[in-house]
């Protein structure tokens, strides 16, 4: 009993003499092919978002101002720090609209029927199996590149905006998009909200 208290077992994490390889369990992985790998989800995921979400032809992304006043004591349903701009839901509306107005994609998502636009479903079907693909990037991205990961299902249940159920789990805080996973297995005992990892994302 003693001898076993006092003993370790094998280490399954080794290094190479010049730190460029990973070894776990025997198995090697090359960090230079590590850092490819996360350039190419990257660039996937870039050019996902501007030219089938955005709709912009020339394949670049909008500069986003990230030196905004984020206020996590703001708690009212529906609420995120881009609506702190005065009418921001339709002027994103406006600028998608008039982003795809001039691409491929026009006549394969609406219908102009005099004054009025109709979405077509089977254009509305693609774009939000795109959608689902760039997220499912961003979640493998967001838990490759910012440390220690959250759990399956803390990692799936983040919330961009605050819900009736709950505040949301992304915020700006010094120039940087940081989410914060969180779970309630012992809220209703404790009345205390355990936060399992604050994570950062550059």
């Amino acid at each position: 009993m003693i001898a076993k208290k006092n003993s370790t077992t094998r280490s399954r994490i080794r290094w190479s003499a010049d730190n460029s390889i990973l070894y776990f369990d025997g198995r090697a992985l090359k960090m230079n092919e590590w850092k490819q790998f996360v350039e190419e989800l990257i660039s996937a995921a870039e050019e996902l978002l501007s030219q089938r979400l955005l709709f912009r032809e020339d394949g670049g992304l909008p500069e986003v101002d990230l030196k905004v006043i984020d206020d996590p004591s703001n708690h009212e349903a529906g609420h995120y720090f881009a609506l702190d701009e005065s009418d921001s839901w339709r002027k994103a509306r406006l600028t998608l609209i008039q982003n795809l107005r001039g691409t491929k994609y026009w006549d394969r998502m609406v219908d102009l029927q005099g004054d009025g636009v109709n979405f077509l479903k089977a254009g509305v079907d693609e774009y939000e199996a795109d959608d689902m693909k760039f997220r499912e990037l961003l979640a493998i991205l967001m838990m490759v590149t910012c440390g220690l990961s959250g759990r399956g299902t803390e990692m799936t249940s983040l919330r961009y905006i605050n819900t009736m159920e709950g505040d949301r789990s992304m915020y700006v805080e010094d120039g940087q998009m940081m989410f914060i996973t969180e779970y309630h297995k012992s809220m209703a005992l404790m009345d205390e909200v355990k936060v399992s990892n604050d994570k950062i994302l550059n």
